[in-house]
């Protein structure tokens, strides 16, 4: 099982935290890890984007493995906004593999 959790820490900043692995199928073969992966590695693109527009406060932390994925970005006040709908979008995503296969991904928002 995928265990995926957004939250907002006490410095202001987001963070993304993935693991595990859906077991819907062999490896190489889960189209569900596929989707997770896919959100995660576009959470992690929008975050650089954010970074190189100068929208963070500082560099990010990104840790991206087979099976893990973790993502912390402080963002400027102007880039609020725009890192909480990218999030957003990605969580929506997750939200949507989480009500398709409940067996396979569980999503913990507190943002």
């Amino acid at each position: 099982m995928i265990f995926a959790k957004f939250d907002t820490r006490s410095d202001g900043s987001i963070r993304l935290v993935m693991k595990g692995h859906a077991g819907a199928a062999p490896k190489g073969e889960d189209l569900v890890c596929a989707g997770a992966t896919t959100l995660a590695y576009t959470a992690a693109q929008a975050v650089l984007t954010l970074q190189e527009q100068g929208k963070l406060t500082r560099k990010p932390k990104m840790a991206l493995s087979e099976g893990n994925a973790l993502i912390i970005a402080t963002p400027t006040q102007e880039g609020r906004q725009e890192l909480e709908q990218a999030i957003g979008v990605v969580g929506l995503g997750l939200e949507m593999l989480s009500h398709n296969y409940p067996h396979c991904i569980r999503l913990e928002n507190t943002m």
